[in-house]
């Protein structure tokens, strides 16, 4: 498998602080890793029960509360944004840094976003955020953001 021009870019990019990053979802299938079941397991326990049956692949209208854009995302991501990540044990002290950056990312969209930002968000320095997203190993498909074009 050859790798992209953005996987060549990525290769190339020393994330500092102001890297935005994001997850990349074509890594999961280049992984060989199962999305729609670790999505599952970010999903509270209501929509748990009610994906439990429903195929991945369904997709609903989601409405941006900020923009009003309305785009078709999978139903798992869709409940992930409007609802478990409102929840109150989304995000705990006890949910590992890198589940908590994902988490992060579903809720808002996928929207890029630095450590300082993340940092921000979490409570935590974003010095050791930008270390564990910036080694070699990739977690869960976070990656830097590289612009297509």
């Amino acid at each position: 498998m050859t790798p992209t021009s953005i996987d060549r870019a990525r290769q190339l990019v020393r994330p500092t602080l102001e890297t935005k990053f994001h997850i990349d979802y074509q890594w999961w299938d280049r992984a060989g890793r199962d999305l729609d079941v670790y999505l599952r397991s970010h999903l509270c326990p209501e929509h748990q029960e009610v994906f439990a049956e429903m195929a991945s692949d369904v997709l609903v209208d989601h409405v941006d509360p900020e923009t009003a854009e309305v785009t078709r995302v999978p139903g798992i991501q869709h409940a992930l944004i409007a609802h478990c990540s409102k929840q109150p044990d989304y995000l705990t002290p006890q949910t590992s840094l890198v589940n908590a950056v994902f988490r992060i990312f579903l809720a808002n969209g996928n929207t890029p976003l630095s450590a300082l930002e993340l940092g921000e968000r979490l409570g935590k320095p974003p010095q050791v955020i930008l270390r564990t997203l910036s080694g070699r190993r990739v977690y869960k498909g976070i990656r830097p953001y590289i612009e297509e074009g």
